[in-house]
């Protein structure tokens, strides 16, 4: 029998067997060198970052803000729903994350392949059939597994989804056109077995708040082997929509129309008096106060200084024209400076009244005027 390709030789081979007799080499195995270490398997654990669904964030943002006004012209009041940041993790962990009894609700995100959740706490369901119906959405019960849902509950619970389907799908407009279909429906969300425990999935979370008690959650599950095919889309940014652009322009509309229907305070100042607070306690009917005549006239709407103008009359009646329009800085600057003696304003009316007599005697007058306290 041939030696080649034998690795130790008889001699080493007996040098072993003597020191394994002997007790001078540890035979025993010995315990792994780190516990850290875990099973890694390539085909169940999905490598899905939050980079790869970055538009998803935006589409959450969108979908809140539309949703918003959806439920307040179904419902006939105010729903305040904020987004939460969205998770990728995995199916089993998601459905530990709802409550039990819940109501869950079978989707299909067409043209994407596999189905996914969409689920409503009870809160929402009860407080929305209470608003739907002219409360104010503070309904509060405890559904149990047994009863479930009542038939007007299930088509409010109806309601909801189509409102819902319709803002998923004009917020997901810019990136892909997604048309959600419900398919069925579940109380106990173990029995919404629409995926594996192991496999990935995205998860967007909405708060909603129908009234001053009534909170609750609304999730949107979306399983991540669907949305890989459009996964490059994902990574984008949402471009704004023409429906943005169109409510844009009307809101717009509306407010000009708001503001220019608003109400302001236009007063004509002749002249600002600095006097004592002995000399005002002292003022009584028929004293004089004297000043000179300014050269203009300041026009204060709302406090502020936005105009100069001439004094004087017309049609016989007290008049003002304007000279000059002061830019908004200096407007502010030029308030700041005539809030002194606000008990002085009460006389303004009979300071303008014989401010334009003196002004009928010559633009120029340096002669003092006198005002006859009323």
């Amino acid at each position: 029998m041939s030696n080649s390709g034998q690795v130790l030789s008889r001699e080493e081979v007996a040098a072993l067997v003597e020191a394994m007799q002997s007790g001078e080499m540890e035979t025993s195995a010995e315990a792994p060198a780190s516990s850290s270490v875990q099973p890694y398997s390539l085909v169940a654990n999905d490598t899905t970052s939050r980079s790869q669904l970055a538009a998803l964030e935006m589409i959450n943002d969108r979908f809140s803000r539309q949703l918003r006004g959806s439920l307040l012209t179904l419902l006939r009041q105010a729903v305040k729903v904020s987004s939460t940041p969205f998770d990728v993790m995995t199916f089993n962990a998601y459905l530990q994350s709802l409550p039990s009894p819940c109501n869950v609700n079978i989707v299909r995100f067409l043209p994407l392949r596999g189905f996914g959740l969409v689920t409503l706490e009870p809160a929402i369901v009860y407080g929305a059939v209470d608003s739907f119906f002219g409360g104010r959405g503070g309904a509060s019960l405890e559904l149990s597994p047994q009863r479930g849902f009542t038939p007007t509950e299930e088509r409010i619970i109806q309601l909801l989804l189509e409102s819902i389907f319709e803002n998923l799908r004009e917020a997901w407009a810019p990136v892909y056109a997604l048309n959600p279909e419900y398919v069925s429906r579940e109380i106990n969300p173990a029995f919404a077995q629409v995926g594996e425990d192991r496999e990935t999935v995205a998860v967007s979370r909405f708060d909603l708040e129908i009234g001053p008690d009534v909170r609750g959650q609304l999730t949107v599950m979306y399983p991540f082997s669907a949305l890989k095919p459009i996964r490059l889309l994902l990574r984008g940014r949402v471009q704004t929509g023409d429906r943005d652009e169109k409510l844009a322009a009307r809101w717009a509309d509306q407010l000009r129309e708001a503001v220019s229907d608003a109400e302001l305070q236009l007063v004509a100042q002749l002249a600002t008096l600095r006097v004592s607070a002995l000399d005002l306690a002292t003022i009584k009917a028929g004293d004089t106060l004297w000043f000179k005549p300014p050269p203009s006239v300041k026009v204060l709407v709302q406090s502020a200084h936005l105009f100069d103008a001439e004094y004087g009359t017309a049609d016989n009646s007290v008049a003002v024209r304007i000279d000059r329009i002061i830019e908004p800085p200096a407007a502010a600057r030029e308030s700041d400076e005539g809030h002194h003696g606000d008990g002085s304003d009460e006389h303004g009316g009979d300071a303008s009244a014989v401010g334009n007599k003196a002004r009928r005697g010559g633009a120029g007058s340096k002669r003092m005027a006198g005002v006859s306290a009323a």
